[in-house]
């Protein structure tokens, strides 16, 4: 969560806290309780007092104190302990304490906090929602992921917002939770963001579009005639991690888009389809002028399998381009079309002879298994 990286998951899943900073809260008026001054006292005696804490059973008024170790410099554990205690008190005065560990604290107590939160469930949305406001951009990003934990539908639109945040990873984590929440009000915002300025936000968009299904399919279908290059990429590989028939049409005419990046995810999708209704246009698109295009065209039809693209395949082996010739001989060897692959034995680039080769050796091995 402090990581500049973003490849990392949503906030609180299996960070461990870091505790080499040192944190201290200040207390605002005197402090007599017993198990409040332990939180300052380093001694095993009064840390596993601490730890053990006030119970929560019938003592709401335990809040303060439980807040106070969170928000400490203490052991880990004990905060922890501390978070969890205030969750099951469920109190206003607790929620408020949670969330203001969460938009107060350090990392430790964020995160503690924000696990916490989600066992308190519907109480704490309306503070969340608007904790998605706070200028700390740590802070909105593990708000998101308890909003999700908890299935709060009622953030639906401010999370909508967070989808146009200034900070690419909120964006995301915005969109990712849109998806998950699977409320169909955020399936036009959603295909908006596939034209994000960050590609991992076009991804992480394109994706949560997947989670709706078929509720998604129109959209999605729509979106391929976008005037929004990004938009129009996004749709198609939406479209094929659906596996829905019902796109080989719209996916088909992709394939004679301007952009070859929006021929290539097209032809990805339709290969991920499966379905033999698409032979003829992928064939179609081996022709192509873009390198990439022939090569994903050429692997859809392997994964289709079927017959009918055997002997343009086998053209393709003399390709321009030796990526394009790999490709075909791959998509050869998963149909175990053995006839051509001999037949690229005698071709003109040594490695296509050498890839040719060992294809039917592998189908050897796989006629003895």
């Amino acid at each position: 969560m402090g990581n500049d990286g973003y490849g990392d998951k949503p906030p609180g899943d299996d960070r461990q806290p870091n505790l080499n900073d040192s944190y201290l809260f200040a207390a605002n008026r005197p402090v007599i309780d017993d198990r409040v001054v332990a939180v300052y006292d380093k001694s095993s005696y009064a840390q596993d007092t601490a730890v053990a804490g006030p119970d929560v059973a019938g003592t709401p008024d335990a809040g303060e104190t439980l807040e106070l170790l969170l928000r400490s410099d203490f052991d880990a554990r004990a905060r922890l302990e501390a978070a969890w205690k205030l969750g099951k008190i469920q109190s206003t005065a607790a929620v408020q304490s949670l969330v203001r560990a969460l938009r107060e604290g350090d990392e430790c107590a964020q995160v503690c906090a924000a696990t916490a939160l989600v066992s308190v469930g519907v109480p704490v949305i309306a503070p969340l929602i608007d904790a998605l406001q706070d200028p700390n951009v740590e802070v909105r990003r593990k708000v998101i992921w308890v909003l999700w934990r908890v299935g709060a539908r009622q953030a639906v639109e401010p999370l909508i917002t967070c989808l146009r945040d200034e900070d690419r990873k909120v964006r995301g984590y915005a969109a990712w939770a849109l998806g998950r929440l699977g409320d169909t009000r955020a399936i036009q915002p959603l295909i908006a963001a596939l034209d994000d300025d960050h590609e991992k936000v076009r991804w992480d968009a394109a994706i949560a579009l997947e989670k709706f299904g078929e509720q998604a399919i129109p959209a999605l279908m729509e979106a391929l005639a976008d005037e929004r290059l990004q938009v129009r990429v996004g749709a198609a590989n939406a479209l094929g991690w659906l596996m829905d028939a019902r796109a080989i049409r719209s996916l088909a005419a992709a394939l004679k888009d301007e952009s070859a990046p929006v021929r290539q995810r097209a032809a990805f999708a339709l290969g991920w389809i499966r379905d033999t209704q698409a032979v003829d246009a992928l064939v179609t698109a081996l022709g192509d002028e873009s390198d990439e295009v022939r090569m994903q065209a050429a692997a859809a039809l392997g994964w289709i399998r079927d017959n009918r693209a055997i002997e343009p395949l086998a053209r393709l082996i003399e390709d321009e381009n030796e990526w394009t010739r790999y490709a075909a001989i791959e998509a050869l060897t998963d149909m175990r079309a053995v006839a051509p692959l001999k037949h690229a034995l005698d071709s003109t680039h040594s490695r296509v002879q050498e890839a040719a080769q060992h294809a039917l050796q592998q189908l050897l091995k796989l006629e003895m298994v």
